[in-house]
């Protein structure tokens, strides 16, 4: 990802249902960039996060492990309506992180204007082909181990972002 490209500083973090995965790194990110990335006379472009997924059924409701795993990262007020990627969300996005490869192929095959833009978040990150698994209905501490390596994920993308 080219610093042109990333004039747009809006990243959007994609999974299945958005009710998990991106959920996850969409909050923890927010929370990682107020202070990484502070508005200020030297850095006047804050980035900003959101959230899709793929297959957003209306009628699924949020595991209430992912609200009290980010209120151990001081997320406190935490609201959330999964959401339905479409073009126009595609399209705003400067950066789209998906959690699994097939999400980023799906997210190619669907919009193919966004696939230079679009890559899996462990891809960005530096650590490789790894997909991130889905903890939805597993047990708490799968959710927890999902969450660490996301959280991993996200800081080793922050470094690259810094640089930009």
């Amino acid at each position: 990802m080219s610093p042109k490209a990333m004039e747009n500083r809006k990243i959007l973090f994609v999974c299945t249902g958005n009710t998990c995965r991106s959920v996850l790194a969409q909050y923890y990110a927010s929370r990682l960039a107020a202070d990484a990335f502070p508005q200020s006379a030297k850095a006047p472009l804050a980035l900003e996060f959101f959230s899709a997924g793929l297959v957003v059924a209306k009628d699924i409701l949020q595991p209430a492990i992912v609200s009290e795993l980010l209120k151990k990262e001081g997320i406190k007020h935490f609201s959330h309506k999964p959401e339905q990627i479409s073009a126009e969300i595609a399209e705003s996005a400067g950066l789209i992180l998906s959690m699994t490869k097939e999400h980023k192929e799906a997210v190619i095959r669907l919009f193919p204007e966004a696939a230079a833009k679009t890559m899996t978040l462990m891809e960005y990150a530096g650590f490789g082909a790894e997909d991130l698994p889905d903890p939805y209905g597993r047990d708490n501490l799968f959710y927890l181990e999902v969450f660490t390596l996301i959280k991993s994920a996200i800081k080793a993308a922050f470094e690259k972002l810094k640089k930009m």
